[in-house]
């Protein structure tokens, strides 16, 4: 059902194929850079910095991006690299190691709290 898509008019209830295809190749997007870059170049160069190409060049673009994907629709190879261990999250302590590490902290808290009375 073309209700779901942009360019339904639910008042109406037509579809604007015309509008749906504007979204589909990003026009809306190259609309708010054309918007940024007149309005605020600062803004612009920071928030599309990594855009590849321009405003007038986003349709050819995706248009570029979509034959690719319809020549290959497979998906990429996934990355097989090993992830960061030091990320890992600590297993539960058992009780006798949470009893050692409450002792260990009353220890250290006696020796500073006697090494502040010394000096």
């Amino acid at each position: 059902s073309e209700k779901r898509f942009p360019g339904f008019d639910a008042e109406a209830g037509e579809f604007d194929a015309d509008f749906h295809r504007a979204r589909i190749f990003g026009q809306h997007v190259a609309d708010y850079m054309r918007e940024m870059q007149e309005g605020d170049a600062e803004k612009f160069a920071a928030h599309f910095k990594k855009f590849t190409t321009d405003a007038d060049g986003l349709e050819a673009l995706y248009t570029s991006v979509h034959a690719a994907i319809r020549a290959d629709p497979s998906p990429s190879a996934k990355n097989d690299k090993p992830h960061d261990k030091k990320w890992k999250k600590a297993g539960r302590r058992n009780l006798a190691q949470r009893k050692d590490r409450v002792k260990q902290k009353k220890e250290a808290r006696i020796r500073a709290l006697m090494a502040a009375a010394e000096a």
